[in-house]
């Protein structure tokens, strides 16, 4: 069971006779018989042995404003890893070393995410410091050290700034201050770009229609062999299999393929994206168009296509990330309405 801190935002649940009860708030003290809740009906301390559950709950919106813009880039990162997640995955904290130690079963979501889809992807392959993992950050480092080298990997930690800034998030600013003297060197910049699914649907109608003489765009619930050929790992590349499990990770999903119809009755795919679902958002991502229709409307449709089946089933937040040196795509996702959330970069050991 997740071990309450003081600072840390939860939800408890625990019994009250032969009932339950919730407490939501932010842990004002936590010690060995007892913990105290500030909730919103004022602090609440529980017994612990009393306490049923615990679950860490995002911190409350600091600001007002639309949901995407206002949310934390801590919880923008958690989304974008829940749909882009390997197989072999841990989360590395006090609590489960602790854990380990006393032959435990309890296992906390909380820390930082360790993730290793055997070289298929940076951003499945790299450690995600979410949360305090209760030790150290130097302490903490070497231990991802160690669990990269059991799998033959170089160890990359993926690190990221503040919502709306270019200062490093507190999480990662204390432990990117290791990095020179630890051999890493950060690479270039990503952006976490985020908007409404509305605004860049744009009154789109369904059937999802380019708009474009020639292109249809075509919705599947799965993807297919011609999609993994476009994205550069057909069936015979040697990490098509992971690849092929992160495509298929997130909770709910939708492809979307550009298709070119010809005057001899044939059809072509020109391009490509995959949309993922979690947390209520909607995750743009695997964006491909073939050089042959570049800048004439078809990565443009596509992005559309999927902001509007977001949208038709509630999904009111998108988000997109995109090298920042990749002008296209970047003046493309902007130009439709999306704006730098957070900014990540991901540091390699050398």
């Amino acid at each position: 069971m997740l071990t309450p801190r003081p600072g840390m935002r939860v939800v408890i649940r625990f019994r009250v006779g032969s009932d339950a009860s919730d407490a939501l708030g932010t842990v004002l003290e936590a010690g060995a018989d007892s913990v105290t809740v500030d909730t919103k009906r004022g602090p609440v301390t529980i017994d612990t042995e009393d306490i049923i559950l615990v679950h860490e709950i995002p911190p409350a919106p600091q600001r007002s404003g639309r949901l995407h813009e206002i949310v934390s880039a801590a919880d923008v990162r958690r989304i974008a890893a829940n749909v882009w997640l390997p197989s072999d995955v841990t989360w590395l904290n006090s609590d489960n070393l602790r854990g380990e130690q006393q032959e435990d079963a309890a296992f906390v979501q909380t820390g930082w995410l360790l993730r290793s889809a055997r070289g298929a992807s940076l951003r499945a392959d790299s450690v995600l410091p979410l949360a305090d993992p209760g030790i150290s950050p130097l302490d903490a480092l070497g231990l991802a050290e160690k669990w990269y080298a059991q799998r033959s990997q170089p160890t990359v930690v993926q690190i990221y700034s503040e919502a709306g800034s270019t200062e490093l998030a507190p999480i990662c600013s204390e432990l990117a201050s290791h990095f020179r003297a630890q051999g890493y060197t950060p690479s270039r910049p990503t952006l976490a770009l985020t908007a409404a699914t509305r605004e860049v649907a744009a009154g789109l109608a369904r059937p999802a229609q380019a708009g474009l003489p020639g292109l249809v765009i075509v919705e599947s619930e799965d993807v297919h062999d011609i999609h993994f050929e476009a994205w550069g790992r057909p069936s015979d590349h040697p990490q098509h299999s992971e690849f092929a499990q992160l495509i298929r990770s997130a909770p709910q999903l939708r492809f979307f393929s550009a298709v070119a119809e010809h005057p001899d009755g044939s059809r072509s795919l020109v391009g490509a994206v995959r949309l993922a679902v979690s947390n209520k958002w909607a995750v743009i991502s695997e964006l491909v168009v073939a050089p042959s229709v570049r800048r004439r409307g078809a990565g443009r449709a596509l992005v559309r296509a999927a902001a509007t089946a977001a949208a038709e089933r509630g999904i009111r937040s998108m988000l997109a990330e995109v090298e920042a040196d990749n002008e296209p795509a970047r003046e493309l996702l902007t130009s439709l309405g999306a704006t730098e959330h957070h900014r990540c970069w991901f540091a390699v050991r050398s």
